[in-house]
């Protein structure tokens, strides 16, 4: 597909107005930054609720905070309390639901294990589904399957806001 001439121009002018007046983003990742972010995520110790939902959680989280599986003592703590709710979006004429929207929640605070001050307050909300089928253990898996879909995208969105916030030099 090719862009009419104006409108190639005109995102050319764009990018080129955007390059003279200076970026002022910076990478997370890779050098500069990335150094000094990524041992302080890896630092975060987490504290998510004891039932299995919570342990996939902070399964996830500790993939995102240190993939390279350091472990370094830890100087921060992570309180992670989720919240999660099933609501029918598919219902059929007979009122039969074949579909679910599954809305995971987690309301996490960053705590500095020094002295127990709250670095960093933040909420997260994702949102799978999954369909109902006859089959009654099909349906379990798919809702079991959704639930670790949410918890591996709210793990990546706090991942990032914790990113965010040690790269503004906060914590």
């Amino acid at each position: 597909m090719s862009w009419p001439e104006p409108s190639r121009r005109a995102l050319l002018a764009l990018f080129g107005s955007s390059a003279i007046s200076g970026c002022t983003l910076t990478p997370l990742h890779g050098p500069g930054l990335g150094e000094r972010v990524n041992p302080a995520l890896a630092a975060i110790e987490i504290d998510a609720p004891r039932n299995r939902l919570g342990q996939i959680l902070a399964n996830e989280l500790r993939r995102e905070l240190d993939p390279a599986g350091l472990a370094p003592p830890p100087r921060h703590t992570l309180v992670v309390r989720i919240e999660l709710e099933k609501s029918p979006l598919a219902v059929q004429l007979d009122d039969v639901t074949t579909r679910f929207d599954l809305t995971l929640a987690a309301r996490f605070d960053l705590v500095r294990k020094a002295d127990g001050r709250i670095l960093y307050r933040s909420a997260v909300r994702r949102v799978a589904s999954y369909n109902v089928v006859r089959a009654p253990y099909a349906t379990l898996v798919a809702e079991q399957d959704a639930e670790r879909r949410a918890a591996k995208e709210l793990a990546r969105e706090i991942r990032t806001r914790l990113a965010v916030q040690f790269a503004g030099g906060a914590a």
